[in-house]
């Protein structure tokens, strides 16, 4: 016999614990142009091991918006710190659920371990009539099993994503990985198959490498060179080729990228040295500046002279100049203040300061005006939402353990509730450092990400990626991705339910914020339960097709 359930696309399907029974959802609710998705959970009890044949019956009007994938198991040796063990759904090293990659033949199932598929309807591509649809799971095995869910597809629409998105892109992993070379024609495919996919998922901006962004590298240590921008030395000349920036940009275009960010021009953690700019010098392809070079020194200060106005002249004739941010270092503490205050003030010389943005979290650097856009960990984001400051974007990464965060050990409701966050403060752009972060510890190793989902044993189990490198260089989403993308869905639909009541009150977001009861909600307090976000989203939803709904 094969037990089928359905569940919300929050839930994660272990093959060592039981199904936690809360995630059940066989009804949901969508909007007309918006990807929603479910799973099937199934297990048998009549043999230790055998197989099953997966296939999922929808009307012939769902069948190109629908995808049906296998979820497989990832490696996590180190799921999460000592301090909040206890937020975790699965505390202990195992296998956990995450890769979403093609439907396999037959599936191989064991007895009483559950496993689990993912349902997608993306009416972003193809947009749905309202109405009611019923799709069924069907299971064969030694019968045919079925599970029918009932979708109600409402007559309303997300606007498009106003949130400023960055996932740092590298393509140094890529090139690793899949043993291809900077610049070839194969890096440019695959990197485009990524890129494509990030910006598929909400993600807009690209970190932009015109040179190695000097990100995660040991000290003194290198990693593979990619770097956009040519270089041409000529006693204190330089003269600069934008050939591979000038592909970069179309690649962008065509990928649905709408945001340009510009690799690191200072090292990171203190600005204190230049990142590795390779170049040509009589004759000879070198290393002109990296550890060995002052970031404050008049010979590497003399090249960003003549590099930012070459860089920016070209990026204005692309016409993506004011959709580009810069930075100057990532995460200066307190020591290193003086050295960030000499290098923002030499960028602003060239950049608009509401350009120049860094992650950071003392928020003595935004009261002193060495930063108008500040990027704060969202640990410590309140005092700085108190400041009112015109930009203020946000970011997690290992550190924000108590707060919403993509973690592969943390409930997906962690994960899920950023977007209501961010709406209710009102937060300009979001990031965090691993798209595809296949290194280790200071990148001093490759790593394989289908082996280890913590950089080596760096990191908690899924902070250095969101997507696995599939066959023929083609991105392969994970579940965590795809909660991401539904929490920034959830945002667009707030943001439309604010224009809606734009007529009705003068202050629309706050009236929002009210209707929902959301004034308690903080980026350090929240309620991340699965069943009371899957009701909130449906009430968003009914009120913006002007329907009533009292579930929550």
């Amino acid at each position: 016999m094969v037990q089928i359930e359905l569940l919300s696309s929050l839930a994660k399907v272990y093959p060592d614990q039981d199904l936690d029974l809360r995630d059940r959802q066989d009804t949901g609710c969508m909007l007309r142009n918006e990807v929603f998705s479910f799973q099937a959970a199934f297990r048998i009890d009549h043999a230790w091991q055998s197989t099953v044949r997966i296939e999922l019956e929808a009307p012939e009007e769902l069948r190109p918006c629908l995808a049906l994938q296998a979820i497989d198991f990832v490696p996590c040796d180190f799921p999460m710190y000592e301090a909040t063990l206890k937020q975790c759904e699965h505390p202990a090293p195992g296998l956990f659920p995450d890769i979403l990659r093609e439907l396999p033949p037959i599936h191989w199932v064991y007895k009483n371990s559950w496993r689990s598929v993912f349902i997608r309807i993306d009416a972003a591509k193809h947009e749905l009539q309202p109405g009611n649809y019923e799709l069924t799971v069907k299971i064969t095995s030694d019968a045919v099993y079925t599970k029918t869910f009932r979708l109600n597809v409402l007559d309303a629409m997300l606007p498009p994503q106003k949130l400023r998105m960055t996932n740092w892109f590298h393509t140094d992993c890529l090139c690793n990985y899949y043993g291809v070379a900077f610049d070839s024609e194969e890096y440019w495919r695959i990197t485009e198959n990524f890129a494509k996919t990030a910006a598929e998922y909400g993600v807009n901006m690209l970190l932009t490498p015109v040179f190695t962004p000097p990100l995660d590298t040991a000290p003194g240590g290198e990693r593979r060179t990619i770097q956009l921008v040519d270089v041409r030395k000529d006693g204190d000349r330089y003269t600069f080729g934008f050939e591979k920036l000038s592909r970069w940009i179309s690649m962008c275009r065509r990928a649905g990228i709408k945001y340009f960010e510009i690799s690191h021009l200072f090292t990171q953690w203190g600005c204190k040295y230049a990142p590795k700019v390779m170049g040509l010098e009589n004759g000879e392809y070198k290393r002109i500046f990296g550890w060995e070079t002052d970031g404050h020194g008049s010979e590497y200060l003399g090249f960003l002279e003549q590099f930012l106005p070459a860089l920016i002249s070209e990026l204005k004739a692309h016409g993506v100049f004011d959709s580009c941010y810069f930075h100057v270092s990532d995460e200066p503490s307190g020591e290193m203040m003086e050295d960030y205050k000499k290098c923002a003030e030499f960028m602003r010389r060239y950049i608009a300061p509401e350009r120049l943005f860094d992650a950071l979290s003392d928020i003595t650097f935004y009261k002193n005006g060495l930063i108008t856009c500040p990027v704060v960990a969202i640990d410590h984001i309140h005092p700085f939402i108190d400041e009112k400051p015109e930009h203020l974007w946000g970011y997690y990464c290992c550190g924000q353990i108590t707060t919403s965060n993509r973690f592969l050990a943390y409930p997906s409701g962690r994960n899920r509730m950023l977007g209501a966050m961010l709406f209710k403060y009102n937060i300009e752009g979001f990031l965090q450092w691993g798209f595809n972060f296949y290194n280790s510890h200071l990148s001093l190793e490759a790593v394989d990400p289908y082996a280890t989902s913590t950089a080596g044993g760096w990191v908690p189990g899924g902070d250095p990626y969101v997507v696995y490198p599939g066959k023929d260089g083609n991105a392969l989403p994970s579940l965590r991705l795809e909660v991401l993308r539904e929490a920034l869905q959830d945002l667009r639909a707030l943001e439309a339910l604010t224009e809606k009541m734009q007529k009705s009150s003068a202050n629309p977001r706050e009236a929002v914020v009210i209707a929902l009861g959301l004034e308690e909600l903080r980026f350090d307090k929240f309620n991340a339960d699965h069943t009371y976000l899957i009701r909130l989203r449906e009430k968003i939803n009914r009120m913006l097709a002007g329907e009533n709904y009292d579930g929550l």
